[in-house]
């Protein structure tokens, strides 16, 4: 029993006492998987024939881009043919004549009423009083004649109105036939070929977006808050191969509300990627190691 207490003496006389291993920092963790923040699977939402699809897998589109579309011929003539009829009730509801002729008249009207006054008062009883009511009536009928061309202009105004949503409704239809990208990112799928059929709902495209990924990690609630790492900025590293190693910047953007497996709580992390030869180096499924700086102000 004393020789192994011999040897351990002898041993820490030429090594030296051991140093303590230091507590690694509570806001590393060193196993993570980088997923993705953003993915959609762009459907189709008129039924019809794939007419044109003009991208293919690995490339870049931008939010807004028109990446192809669906049989649209008869929603552009339908387009046509409202622009048209539009054109026309503009000009009907531009079109004054009949209010201005209405005008013209009741001002003829007048004329003739104030006429007959002015004879009876010169010369009394020229006029009949049948005829001079009568040119009262007239002069009624020709104040009401411009209320009913001014009625009939707003009509107008309100056909040409109607005009513009049924062209404005025709042009939606023809963006319906449109396969259209609602974010920046890759084409990494196409599900279907140009001539093929399609109903509402098929997808069509499947773009992720590369610009901007996602990290989750769980940390041990026993050595570290959730206060402590919220809103923070993180450094994430991934091997690239070959022994080449690489950091991403990025801040942890939520923490969950409740607890994993005790005390253990998850967070995530928005991390900005970057490009090299025009070719993304951070990918989604990586592994990676994450270090938040918790102890850094906001």
């Amino acid at each position: 029993m004393q020789l192994p207490m011999i040897a351990l003496a002898a041993t820490l006389a030429l090594t030296g006492p051991q140093p303590e291993t230091p507590a690694q920092d509570p806001g590393v963790v060193e196993s993570c998987l980088v997923t993705l923040e953003d993915e959609r699977e762009i459907p189709a939402q008129e039924a019809g024939v794939l007419w044109e699809l003009n991208v293919i897998e690995g490339q870049q589109v931008t939010k807004g881009e028109v990446l192809g579309r669906v049989d649209d011929r008869m929603a552009k003539k339908q387009e046509e043919v409202s622009q048209y009829k539009l054109t026309a009730a503009r000009a009907e509801a531009e079109n004054d004549v009949n209010v201005r002729y209405a005008k013209a008249t009741r001002d003829v009207a007048d004329a003739e009423v104030l006429q007959d006054h002015e004879t009876n008062r010169i010369h009394p009883n020229t006029v009949p009083l049948f005829d001079m009511r009568r040119h009262q009536l007239e002069a009624k009928k020709a104040a009401l004649g411009i209320d009913q061309a001014e009625h009939e202009q707003k009509l107008a105004t309100l056909k040409a109105d109607i005009q513009q949503s049924e062209l404005q409704a025709a042009s939606l239809d023809i963006e319906r036939r449109q396969i259209i990208s609602p974010i920046n990112g890759e084409v990494v799928k196409r599900h279907v070929r140009e001539g093929e059929w399609l109903k509402p709902g098929d997808p069509v495209v499947h773009v992720v977006r590369r610009d901007l990924l996602r990290v989750r990690a769980t940390l041990d609630g026993n050595r570290i808050t959730p206060s402590e790492v919220e809103g923070k900025p993180v450094t994430v590293e991934v091997a690239l191969g070959h022994g080449r190693v690489e950091r991403f910047p990025g801040k942890v953007v939520w923490v969950s509300p409740g607890r994993t497996n005790g005390s253990d709580f998850d967070v995530w992390a928005e991390v900005y990627n970057r490009q090299e030869n025009g070719k993304w180096l951070l990918g989604y499924d990586m592994d990676a190691r994450m270090t938040i700086h918790w102890q850094q102000k906001r």
